[in-house]
């Protein structure tokens, strides 16, 4: 009796195998579409934190600005000690690629320009420059906003974290 449920046990096993195998050949790749841009040039990718709403969060408030010449800028405005004033610094083009590259993959330019919401928690503004003009994305609330906007927003913050900023004097 164990036998012949073992020798089922293997043959369905091996039929699986061999199943998944030939959908796995005959399946073709899914990839992502990113869509194509070849004719818009991302000069400058600006994010501007405006504060919190409720005033004892005590959000930080800058705007960083990354540009295509492989400059960039801070100003700190409140509640972040390290970091009040002007700064400037260069980065690599390749940081800067990627956060393009980012951009079209989390489909900015296909937002509305509004995520405001009754129950605003903040003021966050993401703005990309281009060779046809500035578009702008607003949102005030974090848990509403969609995730690729969240995406953007937390990659700009870390580029910024990962850049050797020198005061502007």
């Amino acid at each position: 009796m164990f036998w012949p449920m073992t020798r089922r046990a293997i043959a369905a096993t091996v039929a699986f195998l061999i199943g998944w195998t030939v959908f796995q050949i005959v399946t073709p790749v899914q990839e992502v579409a990113i869509p194509d841009m070849p004719d818009l040039q991302i000069r400058s990718i600006t994010l501007r934190h405006q504060g919190c709403v409720d005033a004892e969060l005590k959000c930080a408030v800058f705007e960083v600005t990354f540009r295509s010449d492989g400059t960039a800028s801070y100003i700190g405005y409140a509640n972040d000690d390290d970091f009040i004033g002007k700064f400037k610094a260069t980065i690599d083009e390749r940081d800067f690629d990627h956060l393009v590259e980012q951009i079209g993959k989390q489909q900015f330019f296909e937002f509305p320009s509004d995520y405001n919401t009754d129950e605003a928690e903040e003021d966050v503004k993401l703005e990309v420059v281009t060779n046809e003009g500035l578009r702008t994305v607003r949102f005030n609330n974090w848990s509403s906003t969609p995730i690729e906007l969240r995406v953007l927003d937390a990659l700009i913050e870390e580029q910024s974290c990962h850049v050797y900023w020198d005061e502007d004097k």
